[in-house]
């Protein structure tokens, strides 16, 4: 599933080497900002391991905290899915590197 996992350290110390050099984030994706529009936002709990799921009052609760987030960074929400170790938003930003800031 993870490259990463499967690297030696040398291998590792190569990829964030040129990773750096090219001006990309060391340990995730690097986030595009397209101006005013829609973003699907993502992230996942670490190692993904099941957190946000780890009851049904916890992942209620999570999707509460989202929702309420989103609608207070984001224009608009048109769909969002939390699972046990991850969740997805599709919403409308003006300021999608704020909105990911203050989500973050």
């Amino acid at each position: 599933m993870y490259e990463w996992r499967r690297m030696t350290p040398e291998e590792r110390k190569e990829v964030l080497a040129a990773r750096q050099h090219s001006g990309r984030p060391w340990h995730r994706p690097p986030h595009f900002d397209f101006g005013e529009g829609a973003y699907l936002l993502s992230a996942a709990c670490y190692q993904h391991s099941p957190i946000i799921g780890a009851s049904a009052e916890r992942i209620a609760e999570f999707e509460q905290s989202l929702l309420a987030f989103l609608e207070q960074h984001a224009r608009e929400v048109h769909a969002w899915c939390v699972l046990p170790n991850h969740y997805h938003a599709l919403a409308d930003a003006s300021n999608v590197k704020g909105l990911l800031a203050v989500l973050g």
